[in-house]
């Protein structure tokens, strides 16, 4: 193909699609944003002034409330801040493993101590399909290799879960982001 039939194909195409789309635009009753004019070449180059511009300031927080990075300090990680983690997963286990609760009731309890991706993992949970109804005794760090992430081993009445623990910063609470139930249990 030849550049001067590659033009020509190129053009056909482009009109075609403009037709069409001024087709649906008048059978919608709206107009068609105007098309960028060509440049010698061929290519077309888009309006950038159509465009919203990127944001700026910093980059949103992972919990996606819309702000900007909380400027607070790292965490420590210290014997004050073990037991804190294992006394939240504690927490979190024991509120989650609830069958007899109505869903409601049992949601309420539980939600606010999940983070916003684990609210939206379990909000539809049964608690009736929960194996455990009970911790049957105290948690225990088996991954602290990040400030901001804990992995605790909790012992229930149907084996031992493990509740891993998330934070945004060195005064944030730790939130449950997901409860990983025993093997062979559903």
């Amino acid at each position: 193909m030849t550049e001067g039939s590659l033009r020509l194909a190129v053009a056909t195409v482009a009109t075609a699609s403009m037709i069409v789309l001024a087709g649906c635009a008048s059978q919608s009753g709206t107009t068609p944003p105007a098309s960028p004019s060509p440049s010698s070449a061929g290519i077309t180059m888009p309006d950038l002034d159509q465009f919203t511009p990127a944001p700026s300031g910093e980059p949103l927080d992972e919990e996606g409330g819309g702000g900007t990075l909380d400027p607070q300090p790292a965490p420590p990680w210290d014997a004050q801040q073990e037991v804190a983690a294992i006394a939240a997963a504690e927490k979190a286990l024991a509120t989650f493993a609830r069958p007899d609760l109505e869903p409601t009731e049992w949601w309420a309890a539980l939600a606010p101590l999940l983070t916003s991706t684990a609210q939206q993992d379990y909000q539809y949970v049964d608690p009736a399909n929960i194996p455990a109804h009970r911790v049957t005794g105290a948690g225990t760090i088996v991954d602290d290799s990040s400030r901001y992430a804990v992995f605790v081993r909790v012992p229930s009445d149907a084996g031992m879960y493990t509740v891993v623990l998330t934070r945004q910063n060195g005064v944030a609470p730790w939130l449950a982001a997901r409860f990983t139930p025993p093997e062979g249990t559903h």
